[in-house]
């Protein structure tokens, strides 16, 4: 999530519409969280279809993104897939809170193909540490939550702006089975620590970094700002690297998809790895487009300064 310095009088308003804003926020999730799970992903798709409805930013970053990743399809389809994704962003946010209630029974009973989920746990019990790299594409949260049913996880975690709000998620994270770390430079020692231990380690590999800590890669035939943590955690000891999306099905259920690391993730050229790390991830994408979380502004950095979302794009 970007943050950007408002000043003063906005950080002051800001924290007034906290005082309201934070506690209400809770109760919407403790309320989520005691919801059936069909129900909240219903209720996300309508949210979904409200954000289209009504316009705005998520809209116009969706059409942007697939426009600029997608130049050879037409608009029709452009808005196909990104009023898709809407609803698929909105029943993300819905569901992590029963999600993260799930007992490790309920999370496995909602698993389509639990060979997968074996499949993926063969590799962490060989004791060489572990990357799940999960998109933002269909549920991630249920991707991990489903994985620290059976193996021990370190997630990094950045608390949202509102405190209660956070403390509320960190407690869930933490009571299905994470270990959270910070995302600065004593949080990449946790997770290297834990993969030294042969644990664990989720990273959400397609979020744009903070300047100097990633460098540009092709992504959709474009260049997006690349974190190179991924590569350099798994670097010396050849960690390896699986790449992993929950589709999300009708009725409440999800399928694994996986996918392992090729070895250009392990290169000494940043580039060559973090190329790598981009084409593993397109791959998952190109699978399920409408279920990417396409209104994220991943382009928001270009080598030329241009921002692609304050433009038409060609």
């Amino acid at each position: 999530m970007l943050t950007v310095d408002e000043g003063s009088s906005s950080n002051s308003s800001r924290s007034q519409s906290g005082r309201w804003l934070d506690p209400l926020v809770v109760w919407l999730l403790r309320l989520l969280a005691r919801l059936p799970l069909r129900f909240n992903l219903w209720l996300g798709r309508r949210v979904g279809a409200l954000f289209w409805r009504l316009g705005g930013r998520e809209k116009t970053v969706a059409l942007r993104n697939l426009a600029f990743c997608f130049p050879d399809r037409d608009a029709n389809w452009h808005r196909d897939q990104a009023r898709a994704a809407l609803a698929s962003m909105a029943e993300a946010l819905f569901e992590a809170p029963r999600i993260w209630r799930m007992s490790p029974r309920e999370l496995l009973a909602r698993l389509d193909n639990p060979d997968a989920l074996e499949a993926i746990l063969q590799v962490y019990r060989e004791g060489r540490g572990l990357v799940i790299a999960s998109p933002h594409l269909g549920s991630w949260e249920y991707a991990g939550s489903v994985i620290a049913t059976a193996a021990r996880m370190t997630n990094m975690f950045r608390p949202p702006k509102y405190p209660a709000v956070g403390r509320y998620i960190r407690m869930q994270r933490e009571n299905a089975g994470f270990s959270l770390a910070p995302t600065d430079a004593s949080g990449v020692r946790i997770l290297s620590k834990a993969l030294a231990k042969g644990e664990c380690v989720g990273i959400l590999p397609d979020q744009e970094p903070d300047d100097g800590n990633g460098i540009y890669a092709p992504f959709f035939g474009r260049l997006a700002y690349t974190m190179f943590l991924l590569p350099r955690l798994v670097r010396k000891r050849r960690t390896p690297v699986l790449f992993v999306f929950a589709e999300r099905l009708p009725g409440g259920r999800y399928r694994l998809h996986q996918r392992r690391a090729d070895n250009e993730i392990y290169s000494d050229d940043a580039a060559t790895a973090c190329a790598a790390m981009n084409a593993a991830i397109e791959t998952l994408i190109r699978s399920r487009i409408d279920q990417y979380n396409w209104n994220y502004k991943r382009f928001l950095s270009q080598p030329d300064a241009a921002n692609i979302y304050n433009k038409d794009i060609q």
